[in-house]
């Protein structure tokens, strides 16, 4: 997940009143201005009623390798990697 859109929706539902449903999470967020980046993630939630900002952190669809820290380039090259197709993309070393 991108850092820059986190913070930006963690800014956004700092005034949000719990629970909330996905619908009354994304309806916040756009009356409160929210960035592009932000709505992206927030769409991306499952349907549920949300308790606190923790659990939306933990729906919101996460990109492992974003999270890694990983370049563009070095999540091709471990797509290309020929280590064993049992192990998930962004878990096979690159081996520098």
């Amino acid at each position: 997940m991108d850092e820059t859109g986190w913070n930006d929706v963690r800014a956004a539902l700092d005034d949000l009143d719990y629970p909330a449903s996905k619908d009354q999470v994304v309806a916040h967020v756009e009356r409160r201005g929210g960035s592009g980046a932000a709505l992206r993630l927030l769409r991306g939630l499952p349907l549920a009623t949300y308790l606190n900002l923790d659990e939306i952190r933990r729906s919101v669809p996460i990109d492992p390798a974003a999270d890694d820290g990983q370049t563009v380039d070095q999540k091709a090259r471990q797509a290309r990697s020929p280590h064993d197709h049992r192990i998930a993309e962004h878990l096979r070393d690159l081996g520098t």
